[in-house]
């Protein structure tokens, strides 16, 4: 690239749209040093953005802040005899990071709501007056040479345009863009750790999300275990569904047919239960009419709106679950469901409450292997 002389009189450019100024530079070589940049680059670029930068009382070059003990600013943006912002140039091999406090420094002091600090092919633009560490501070990062045109001409105009500057509008939208990219940067520092510990405690919500969608693509419901396993990156735990584990009590093929006791002739003495496990959580139980309670109450706990749906469930001459406790077949032997109004018949077998857990949890679309009753071995 090659410099275009006379890139940096005032006429010339106050006569050129933004976008033509910066088609300009971009075609032009990069400064060699600041006073190149502020000239060259800088300075042009104000003109097109409303500043008349031969006039002293809107641009003042090498303007004092802080009085005897502080500096000189390179430019000063002013209307009415009131500072609306500084710039600081530096030349385009300069780290800019050793300046930032310098330069938000002197706006501090002069009640500047808007200061920059550039090199006229970088631009880093801050709000001075705004709380925390300078990085905190930037709300903008305007590259010249890489940028698209477009969004270059919103951004300097937004900005640095005389207008907005003058009107306020520079400072609000600044506030906006500043207060966003906080909101962004804790979204990107927050949500993976947010994520991870829903993975690590296999997050209700997020099991229960997963279930349905799988109950919805496949009509099957993954269990709760299998779904917290998918979610630690474990292997998918293939559950053995209630008809197979009875089916595992029946004789093996190699023995004979007239050695094998029928099973509904065999009366098999009932083994106390002392836990349920229901969707991955352990319960502890100490009768079979408890496995039954429990198993209500915590679909009560997930579905309380839906609930009335068990009203439906009934036996040969009565309901399993009932509003009017005495509709019941034994309402002596019933549960009320979490002081809800609704009662549950316990009085039933060992395998009739098994089978009857399992229809409750039909009906809100779950599974039997949901529901594993552990034995006092």
């Amino acid at each position: 690239m090659r410099y275009v002389p006379g890139l940096g009189h005032g006429d010339y450019y106050s006569r050129m749209h933004l976008k033509e100024v910066l088609e300009k530079i971009r075609g032009s070589a990069s400064p060699e040093n600041e006073e190149a940049a502020k000239f060259q680059v800088i300075a042009p670029i104000l003109q097109a953005l409303g500043w008349d930068t031969f006039d002293g009382e809107q641009v003042k070059f090498e303007y004092s802040v802080g009085g005897r003990n502080g500096g000189r600013v390179d430019i000063a943006l002013k209307s009415r005899d009131r500072v609306v912002a500084l710039v600081e140039a530096k030349a385009p091999t300069t780290d800019l990071n050793s300046h930032v406090a310098q330069v938000l420094g002197y706006a501090f002091h002069e009640g500047v709501d808007i200061c920059v600090l550039t090199t006229g092919m970088e631009w880093w633009l801050y709000l001075p007056r705004e709380p925390g560490e300078p990085r905190k501070r930037r709300f903008a990062q305007l590259m010249v040479e890489q940028a698209s045109l477009e969004q270059l001409v919103e951004d300097f105009e937004c900005f640095l345009g005389k207008q907005n500057l003058v009107r306020g509008g520079s400072l609000r939208q600044a506030r906006r863009v500043l207060k966003a990219g906080h909101e962004a940067d804790r979204l990107k520092t927050e949500m993976p750790k947010i994520w991870k510990r829903m993975l690590d405690t296999a997050d209700d919500e997020l099991v229960e999300l997963i279930s349905k969608r799988v109950y919805e693509k496949t009509s099957i419901r993954p269990s709760s275990t299998q779904v917290a396993g998918l979610l630690r990156s474990q292997q998918v735990q293939l559950a053995t569904p209630v008809e197979a584990r009875r089916a595992s009590f029946t004789a093996t093929p190699a023995m004979k047919a007239d050695e094998q006791a029928p099973l509904r002739s065999t009366k098999v003495p009932t083994v106390k239960p002392v836990a349920i496990v229901l969707w991955g959580q352990r319960h502890s139980v100490t009768t079979h009419k408890e496995v039954l309670c429990v198993v209500a109450e915590k679909l009560f706990e997930r579905h309380a709106g839906e609930f009335y749906k068990l009203l439906e469930l009934k036996g040969r001459r009565h309901p399993f679950v009932a509003r009017n406790r005495q509709a019941l077949g034994q309402p002596e032997v019933s549960y009320e469901v979490a002081s809800s109004g609704y009662w549950v018949d316990i009085h039933a077998s060992a395998k009739a409450i098994r089978k009857r857990a399992d229809r409750f949890l039909g009906c809100f679309g779950y599974p039997p292997f949901d529901l594993e009753v552990i034995l006092d071995s």
